[in-house]
């Protein structure tokens, strides 16, 4: 729903965008079309939540005893977290 959402905003300002240049003053219409076009290689180029990973990390990661279930996959998720780097990784435990 948000994705929809983001993708139309995108659109929604690259037209306005293209039609601003095109029609009236380029110079006032050209944020519209650069914010729109991040915007839509920001959500379509989207790693879509990194699919969870079946095996455990390595390269410093550690388990940190969080575990929920998780709909889209089907299964119970691990969290796995890297104190140097701070990122998070999502382990698929058990699927069903």
């Amino acid at each position: 729903m948000l994705r929809t959402i983001v993708l139309s905003l995108g659109v929604l300002l690259m037209v306005a965008g293209v039609l601003g240049i095109t029609v009236g003053d380029g110079r006032a219409t050209l944020l519209p079309l650069i914010f729109g076009v991040l915007l839509l290689i920001g959500t379509v180029f989207e790693p879509y939540y990194k699919r969870n990973q079946t095996a455990a990390p390595n390269g410093g990661f550690i388990a940190t005893g969080e575990r929920f279930f998780d709909p889209t996959q089907g299964g119970v998720v691990e969290v796995w977290y890297n104190e140097k780097s701070g990122e998070r990784r999502y382990i698929l435990t058990e699927a069903k």
